[in-house]
């Protein structure tokens, strides 16, 4: 599996089916896959969290999940040609979960949508086991929901906290917890659920669901604007990356 760097973080070159046909090798072996989206996001605000950078680069597979992901490789040369959407990811990691009869747990988001969401997922993959869920509002400690997840002992963790916090989390926790599978999730459980609209296909068809959202949510309005920044910087960074090289 080929990486490159963004701004300094690792992004894999890497597809849906390249995931799916890794799970093996992790399932019941011990070893631990660490799924986590790499989309402008995490890479502009996670320059101020060097937990999460030190998380990002240990974890196994770091997806290209974002257009400006998908762009800044292809300006620079890269070979990154597609968008890993971590919803759709996690899709097919309930899919695989269903046929294979395995079991999941969810961590994260507010409880009603996690409720919602629960009775949703269990109608539509009735196979796999949901061994649990902890919602992100829980007054529990934060080693109390370690042992709750422990003792369920799911196949699948999926941690739906929002960034930064759900790295950070997962940063800290992920070495004490027996499970074979964690992705950071953000808010598609919320998707899911059936609590936000996702963004029509034309949108998703042209690499703008992030748009959508942002339109549709006063809240995540800034990331319209973050976007050109980090392709800027991006584009900027790389150029002094190969200018240090030469100096050297």
């Amino acid at each position: 599996m080929k990486t490159e760097e963004i701004w300094g973080f690792p992004v894999d070159v890497i597809t849906y089916d390249d995931i799916i046909n890794d799970l093996p090798n992790y399932l019941g072996t011990g070893k631990k896959m660490s799924v986590i989206s790499v989309n402008p996001q995490i890479i502009v605000e996670g320059q101020n969290y060097m937990n999460i950078y030190k998380f990002v680069k240990q974890s196994t597979h770091r997806i290209p999940d974002g257009i400006g992901v998908v762009l800044v490789s292809k300006l620079t040369g890269g070979k990154i040609k597609e968008r890993v959407a971590g919803i759709e990811l996690m899709k097919r990691f309930l899919a695989y979960a269903d046929f294979h009869k395995k079991s999941i747990f969810f961590y994260g988001a507010k409880p009603e949508i996690l409720a919602d969401a629960a009775v949703k997922i269990k109608q539509d993959y009735p196979n796999l086991t949901l061994s649990g869920t902890i919602d992100g509002y829980t007054a529990l400690a934060e080693e109390e929901v370690v042992a709750n997840i422990n003792q369920a002992r799911p196949d699948f963790l999926f941690v739906a906290l929002g960034f930064p916090r759900q790295e950070e989390w997962l940063a800290k926790n992920s070495p004490y917890l027996n499970v074979s599978v964690f992705q950071d999730v953000g808010g598609s459980l919320d998707v899911l659920s059936g609590h936000v609209k996702r963004a029509p296909q034309i949108f998703i068809h042209w690499h703008l669901e992030w748009l959508y959202r942002s339109l549709s949510d006063p809240k995540r309005l800034r990331r319209i604007m973050q976007l050109p920044i980090f392709v800027f910087k991006s584009l900027w960074w790389k150029v002094r990356a190969g200018n240090d090289k030469k100096d050297h």
